[in-house]
């Protein structure tokens, strides 16, 4: 049965906190492997000047990245997340924020007591959220790397909306990271349910890097496959 990814703003105090209770699992030097530091440091290693070129995961102007690859590496690095969760908690899921509708960040995540255990830090100043004007024109681009780029221009905003630790290459260290990305997943889906024959053009590409990657972009493509769905 596939997983459903619902709305933060549906979820139970339940849930609220087996989702934090098993985030808490994943960290500290006993957490098993890979823990939630190792999440982390992948992504920095992302966008390191070394490998920022050669993964291709964000955009960067200049000759740096082109981000070819932002869409589907994250795609895979919320679902590995997401199954590791699963190994402390069958059956959780990572809920998605959508930041149109609800512009405030989610509460259960943000209580000083749990921010402080985390060491996270937040400047917030919502103003530069993206608006449905703003995403409505983006789901109606047509071409698969032009739709990418403004995606990733607006997930951008919201990293600097939350500030603190969502604005630096550890932003992953900030669990609100992956509700955030779920979020863009879940657009992803939407327009891919809308542009059905527009795809990326290097389908035969692995993802960087193995053993939380390790996979072909074309493998990414399909949520169905990867055993999720959005409610």
């Amino acid at each position: 049965m596939a997983d459903v990814r619902r709305n933060q703003r549906t979820l139970s105090e339940q849930d609220w906190k087996t989702l934090v209770g098993s985030i808490n699992d994943m960290h500290g030097v006993k957490s098993k492997a890979p823990a939630y530091r190792a999440f982390v440091n992948l992504h920095v290693e992302a966008m390191s000047m070394t490998n920022m070129a050669a993964w291709g995961v964000h955009y960067m102007s200049g000759p740096i990245s082109n981000g070819r690859n932002f869409l589907t590496w994250h795609r895979r690095f919320v679902r590995q997340l997401e199954l590791r969760l699963q190994k402390v908690q069958p059956g959780v899921t990572v809920p998605y924020w959508d930041w149109v509708a609800d512009r405030v960040l989610p509460a259960p995540l943000s209580e000083p007591a749990l921010l402080k255990a985390w060491s996270i830090r937040r400047t917030w100043n919502p103003a530069s959220l993206p608006t449905k004007t703003d995403v409505d024109a983006m789901i109606a681009i047509a071409d698969f790397a032009t739709f990418q780029l403004a995606l990733e221009h607006l997930h951008d905003r919201v990293h600097i909306a939350v500030g603190g630790n969502m604005d630096t290459a550890a932003s992953p260290s900030d669990p609100i990271f992956f509700l955030h990305h779920a979020n863009i997943d879940r657009l992803f889906a939407q327009w891919q349910a809308t542009h059905a024959g527009s795809q990326p053009g290097n389908l035969t590409e692995t993802l960087q890097r193995a053993p939380i990657e390790g996979r072909k972009v074309s493998a990414q493509l399909s949520i169905g496959q990867l055993g999720y769905s959005y409610g």
